[in-house]
């Protein structure tokens, strides 16, 4: 019997996981809430084959979940650790769970994607078991020779892929004799544009030597089907193939279902009534009792409690214990001290859940200083989380809070610091700071205050210098220091153009770096050298600081044969990468360099001279026509960690200018984190270069930037070869900060 993997997801709407009673929490629904919980069972022998290496904890983060109801997607889950082991509240209503899991590829020997939607309702009280089976979406191709085939072809190949004709790439794979001899499986992604395989066998006659090639087709193959190719020699005429007589058989089978296991989400911990990423924190003998909720979608095995705190609890005998495997005396020691747990499974869904309980007693009895409590939970599967509980006993009035070196609230020049109220007569707090390494404290008010916390933004910092900081209030100024260091406010290199080599292994094209291996620049002279024309030069004639600048010279390059012109416009242009190679005439970029600082604007020094264009492609977007005057554009991006590979180089942007196989910039895409730029519409005033200043838009603030993107161009559209002889000179590229 044949496996596939499936996904199964136990979904059950509850009111409520228990009574609202202290020995664990409620499930806090509203009006009209249910609970949803959810797991997956996948397929084991799919698991160990996909992959030398793969672990089911993998294949969970492969899982994509989707919830909807009529207004769209509810609840998304990028991976099955993100679904909260504490369940999923949803309003009444209907629903639908979709479920996508594995790698959606083409071909593959190893990748494979399964899919599963299934409807389901919410009512308040109502207790729903939604299955999901996420059966396999590959098509699957085996091939198998007889005895008699092989005696009659030597290096026999079978070549089993996606017709090329409807546009499909990379979806081509070939059955060598060690993959028949393994009975390797080949998975193919088919949609409505590539619903046929094509399959070639190849080899030599033995007979004669001569050259043996069959071309047939697999017509609207079905998903979650094998289609076995058996390839036969038989001794009938009619069948001959090719000058043999061979014939080619398909044995098509349904794939069916076999042994499953489960893969869960993580246990979850978290804290009952507060947040575990803040201390607990408070007068010495005035703490609050605290309790930490620990929540797995499959029984706990093991739960281990460490701290320093522990090795004062007389009978205790170390500095942890684990909940299930310890002896009563143990536990009547830990009870006795303050610290208990209570812990229930629940039968119908095989949720488990765990308090694990602080009294006044302990916490009230540690002495001021800093504890870390830490919690390893393992569940029946394997899966194991880690948390910690920060227990701050002292007689401060005001407290800072932990400052997170890579906030994004930390700039160049300021920083966002919070601190906390501890007692009650501590007023008109603030935060105090001074650049480290000196003594002088300066004290900032605080602006904003949101119950026992407060903020304040700390302004007239220097870029890239270390601070402490701490937190003040009337008559106490607190010996708890935080430290942090701003960014950095880096410059890019070679920015005003100072530098310029030649490669003399290709035609001494002109290149803006200190050598053809060291650069930071690049241009299309790597192309445009081929018609022995650099369209980016040095220049000394024009330039702001320095002996010179970037001279962009868009033009026609090429020869004049027979009367009539052969070549290509070509805009003269300036960019941050590398030229990677020329593709017939055209040319294929890679743009952008590592980056993570977050200027606020772009400052260049430019003289622009348009001219009339003489060169038009009609798919160009901005609709310009012949006789129009050019354009020229400098802009710049700041974009996230995606990269593109070309040929096995890496890059945030990879362009291509062939028309067949365009691929641009795209300054509205997802990657995109802040963007600014410049069309230059008429030629700049004066006679020499003026000052221009892009102010950078950040549409997003949510995340740092991993990489940069800068472009000039003396022909905005010369990316569709369109543009006139028009000439910026660029000089002086500054980052703005404030």
């Amino acid at each position: 019997m044949k496996k596939y993997l499936v996904f199964g997801a136990s979904l059950l709407g509850i009111a409520a996981l228990t009574s609202c009673s202290d020995t664990f929490r409620p499930a806090e629904d509203g009006d009209g809430e249910g609970r949803l919980m959810l797991k997956a069972t996948v397929n084991s022998d799919v698991v160990v084959n996909t992959r030398a290496g793969q672990t089911n904890d993998e294949l969970a983060q492969k899982t994509l979940i989707w919830i909807s109801n009529a207004g769209g997607a509810v609840k998304k889950y990028n991976g099955i650790d993100e679904v909260p082991a504490t369940g999923i509240k949803l309003l009444s209503g209907h629903y639908v769970a979709e479920a996508w899991a594995g790698d959606s590829v083409s071909a593959s020997w190893d990748d494979r994607y399964f899919t599963g939607r299934e409807e389901f309702d919410i009512t308040k009280g109502s207790a729903v078991q939604v299955n999901i089976d996420c059966k396999i979406a590959n098509t699957l191709v085996s091939v198998e020779y007889d005895e008699k085939v092989t005696q009659l072809l030597t290096d026999i190949t079978m070549e089993v892929g996606h017709d090329k004709a409807t546009g499909t790439r990379d979806g081509m794979l070939t059955f060598t004799q060690e993959k028949v001899d393994q009975q390797a499986k080949a998975y193919y992604m088919t949609n409505s544009r590539s619903k046929d395989l094509v399959y070639t066998l190849r080899g030599t006659l033995a007979t004669n030597g001569s050259a043996f090639e069959y071309t047939g087709k697999l017509e609207n193959v079905a998903r979650a089907t094998e289609y076995h190719l058996i390839v036969k020699h038989t001794d009938q005429e009619e069948e001959q193939i090719g000058g043999a007589w061979i014939t080619i058989e398909v044995d098509e089978t349904e794939i069916e279902v076999e042994d499953t296991f489960e893969i869960t989400t993580p246990p979850s911990i978290s804290g009952v009534s507060f947040n575990l990423s803040e201390p607990v924190a408070g007068m010495v003998g005035e703490l609050p009792r605290r309790s930490l909720w620990i929540a797995a979608a499959t029984g706990l095995t093991e739960v281990v409690v460490k701290s320093d705190a522990f090795a004062t609890i007389a009978g205790l005998g170390g500095d942890d214990f684990e909940l299930f495997g310890m002896n009563d005396n143990i536990k009547s020691v830990l009870e006795a001290a303050g610290i208990n747990f209570t812990y229930e499974t629940h039968a119908d869904t095989g949720f488990s859940e765990l308090k694990l309980n602080f009294e006044k007693q302990f916490l009230n009895s540690l002495p001021e200083g800093d504890y870390q409590i830490a919690v390893t939970a393992t569940d029946a599967n394997g899966r194991t989380a880690n948390a910690s509980m920060r227990v701050m006993p002292t007689n401060a009035k005001v407290m800072i809070q932990d400052i997170d070196p890579e906030a994004l609230t930390i700039t160049s020049r300021s920083a966002v610091v919070g601190g906390s109220i501890l007692r009650d007569d501590a007023a008109n707090w603030g935060i105090m700071f001074r650049k480290k390494g000196t003594q002088q404290w300066t004290k900032v008010a605080a602006e904003i205050t949101d119950g026992n916390s407060y903020t304040v933004t700390l302004t007239g910092l220097e870029p890239a210098t270390g601070y402490e900081a701490a937190a003040y209030c009337d008559g106490f100024d607190s010996n708890v220091i935080q430290e942090f260091t701003t960014e950095g406010e880096p410059q890019l290199p070679n920015a005003s153009f100072e530098d310029w080599s030649t490669d003399p292994n290709e035609k001494n094209v002109l290149i803006p770096g200190v050598s053809p291996s060291d650069f930071y620049w690049d241009s299309g002279n790597h192309g445009s050298i081929t018609m022995d024309k650099n369209i980016t030069e040095k220049a000394e004639d024009f330039h702001h600081n320095g002996k010179y600048s970037a001279k962009l010279c868009s033009q026609f390059v090429g020869i004049t044969l027979f009367g009539k012109p052969i070549g290509k416009f070509a805009a003269g242009n300036i960019f941050i990468g590398k030229y990677l190679e020329t593709d017939g005439t055209d040319g294929v970029l890679g743009w952008g360099r590592s980056f993570t600082a977050r200027p606020k604007a772009l400052r260049v020094w430019v003289k622009y001279t348009p001219a009339a264009v003489t060169d038009v492609d009609n798919n160009n977007p901005d609709g310009v026509a012949e006789g129009d005057m050019d354009r020229g554009i400098v802009y710049i991006a700041l974009v996230d960690n995606t990269k593109s590979d070309y040929k096995g180089e890496k890059w945030p942007v990879i362009v291509k200018t062939k028309s067949s196989d365009r691929s641009l910039f795209d300054k509205n895409g997802n990657q995109v984190i802040a963007y600014g730029e410049h069309v230059f519409t008429e030629a700049t005033p004066g006679d020499g270069l003026v000052e221009v200043v892009i102010p950078i838009d950040y549409k997003r603030t949510d995340v740092r930037p991993s990489n940069i993107v800068m472009v000039a161009s003396a022909s905005k559209m010369g990316d569709y070869f369109t543009g006139g002889p028009s000439v910026m000179y660029l000089d002086d590229v500054e980052l703005i900060y404030e």
